[in-house]
């Protein structure tokens, strides 16, 4: 091997070669290359090379990242690789190295455009060019008997605008607990699980970045983060395309999406916002039917006396009706950001906290609100709550 000064490549931690101090930190990245490049969507690693400063990682060698090709469209050698490369299969070949990565425990947690790099194909059967996951700076792997661990280089992983929320909740921390029917992260301080799905998060943004030739799902790199958090993603992008537009849309919605039941509650406090109330809709009428079973007499008297205070601040609520109960919930999650700490800390992190809040003062609010959804004649065939209850009759 010749061990030459040129900088070869950037990684997650800076050039690739390392630093002394974070050799146990290359180890870590090598011993993971070395498990699980036996899949042919993942990176394959051949060899390194320590000198008394630097350690060299030598990688197999691909021309381009799926960012070089849907971002340097005058480049005639990338437009040659464009031509050749076919959505479908550019998806298929993600998710086969994602789930290769899952079934030996590993969670990647950095999938972006510039970590999905494009491969010469192997064989004459198979000419598509070959999509590899690479960059294990951030990788996890959970021991059989873990449920999380400590963080190298003090982060919770992820590149910003391409990482999923729970991500951004909060560092995650060590537990000496121990969950063996779950294979998670987690973040104990915040009670906030961290599961693989981070990776189908990230690769739902990759995929619509690619079809659409580099816009993001959760708008510009300014506005990405407090987007994501909130749930506010843009999917219009793929209705002009002819071939396979609505099944990428779908698709991509459902690995983006949050827990529907976490959202559910909200959406449909936004709907009934188009409702008549002077006098009430039908349906408004049925929400309230039996009310006082789900949010009891007065719902105020189970909220935090700090979240009544600052619910008094900005409007009038109907403490008796399950519409205004939605409305705070609705009106919480989509403020939650501007809201201070001390109210965060007593409604807990979002989604999970948050949620579990008001589901344990108001245990019976999501079925009400379900099953008047569901007995609805026309709203539970919407748009909106198809993903809910399918257009079933």
């Amino acid at each position: 091997m010749t061990v030459s000064d040129q900088i070869l490549g950037h990684g997650s931690h800076g050039t690739m070669r390392l630093l002394l101090d974070f050799y146990d930190v290359a180890h870590h990245e090598v011993k993971i290359l070395r498990d699980s490049d036996q899949h042919q969507n993942v990176i394959r690693y051949f060899y390194q090379e320590a000198t008394e400063k630097f350690m060299y990682i030598a990688l197999e060698l691909c021309p381009a990242s799926l960012a070089d090709v849907v971002e340097n469209t005058t480049n005639p050698d990338l437009h040659q690789i464009r031509l050749s490369l076919k959505p479908r299969n550019v998806l298929s070949q993600i998710i086969s190295g994602i789930q290769y990565l899952h079934s030996l425990k590993l969670v990647h947690r950095d999938i972006k455009p510039q970590n999905i790099l494009i491969g010469e194909s192997r064989g004459k059967l198979n000419s598509h060019p070959r999509i590899l996951i690479t960059d294990f700076g951030l990788c996890k792997r959970l021991a059989d008997d873990q449920s999380s661990f400590h963080n190298t280089m003090h982060t919770t992983g992820g590149t910003i605008g391409w990482r999923a929320p729970e991500c951004m909740i909060n560092q995650l921390e060590d537990t000496s607990e121990s969950d063996h029917s779950q294979w998670v992260l987690l973040a104990p301080s915040q009670q906030m699980r961290i599961t693989k799905s981070i990776d189908v998060f990230s690769a739902g943004c990759v995929y619509y970045y690619y079809l659409t030739g580099g816009v993001h799902p959760f708008g510009d790199k300014y506005t990405r983060e407090i987007n994501i958090l909130r749930g506010n993603h843009r999917l219009d992008r793929l209705d002009g395309i002819l071939d396979g537009g609505v099944e990428a849309k779908d698709l991509i919605r459902r690995m983006i999406f949050k827990d529907p039941k976490k959202s559910f509650l909200q959406e449909v406090s936004d709907r009934l916002e188009t409702e008549e109330r002077d006098p009430p809709s039908a349906i408004l009428k049925q929400l309230e039917r039996g009310a006082e079973k789900a949010v009891g007499k007065n719902w105020s008297s189970k909220l935090d006396r700090r979240i009544l205070e600052d619910l008094r601040n900005f409007r009038q609520y109907d403490t008796k009706t399950v519409q205004d109960l939605l409305r705070v919930i609705r009106n919480k999650k989509n403020h939650y950001q501007e809201l201070s700490a001390e109210l965060k800390g007593v409604m807990g992190v979002v989604p999970d906290g948050f949620l579990g809040y008001f589901v344990s003062r108001f245990p019976g609010l999501l079925m009400h609100v379900y099953y008047v959804v569901e007995g609805s004649k026309g709203m539970k065939k919407e748009p909106l709550f198809l993903p809910y209850f399918g257009g079933r009759e």
